[in-house]
């Protein structure tokens, strides 16, 4: 009988038009019913950010106590040209919540913007055997130093929200976690940042951020 699918499980291809691609199989033969966020995972393609130490949150640079500064992130990275991105979780969490009108915003760029600042961050493959790191530069946090960025180029935002609030010590935790479902390529070279602010007293939170990485190569449009 001949062989009517393929397991390609180290490549990510890129099929032209007229050309069928292979149905994944899991080892037993049996078809996988997987979503492309599994897929992207089982490939080694999904990478993770998160604050440098597990349960110590980050704080909040002097830029963050006035509100959104587009010039001052409180965490960035640049994809670079070649490769593309794809956003798939953002969570923050707020340690500390003293001013009021907190502003929250991931946003991406179209050039490389980064200047100066922050405090590297490594990002991790999702796979705890680290088949491959990420390419994806310029990874930092601004809790112990700011960053600076030059003027934005075409910004998407991704999200955006305010909390015109402030928490008292005894009161509850407050958290979001955004996902995205669909596919939001930001082509290299770009900036994704991601800001936390307040407009009268800087907070301290926790953050994480995952997403998907392939070569650009592998989704040239036409």
């Amino acid at each position: 009988m001949a062989t009517l699918f393929e397991v390609r499980q180290e490549t990510l291809t890129a099929l032209g038009d007229g050309n069928t691609p292979a149905v994944p199989l899991a080892r037993m033969g049996l078809p996988a019913v997987l979503t492309k966020w599994d897929l992207f995972a089982l490939a080694g393609r999904m990478y993770t950010l998160s604050q440098t130490t597990v349960g110590t949150p980050l704080d909040g640079s002097a830029a963050a106590a006035g509100g959104i500064v587009l010039t001052a992130p409180t965490v960035r990275f640049t994809v670079p040209t070649g490769y593309t991105v794809f956003p798939r979780r953002f969570v923050l969490g707020y340690a500390t919540l003293a001013g009021v009108d907190n502003e929250i915003a991931v946003i991406s760029s179209q050039t490389d913007s980064y200047t100066s600042g922050g405090t590297a961050i490594t990002p991790l493959n999702l796979r705890t055997d680290q088949p491959s790191a990420t390419h994806v530069t310029k990874c930092y946090h601004a809790a112990a130093s700011a960053i600076v960025e030059a003027a934005l180029t075409t910004v998407r935002v991704h999200y955006q929200a305010c909390i015109p609030l402030a928490f008292a010590a005894a009161e509850s935790f407050w958290n979001t976690v955004v996902q995205w479902d669909d596919l939001r390529p930001i082509v290299g070279p770009a900036s994704v940042l991601i800001f936390v602010s307040s407009k009268t007293t800087a907070n301290t939170h926790y953050v994480s951020f995952d997403w998907a990485e392939v070569e650009t190569s592998a989704i040239k449009a036409g």
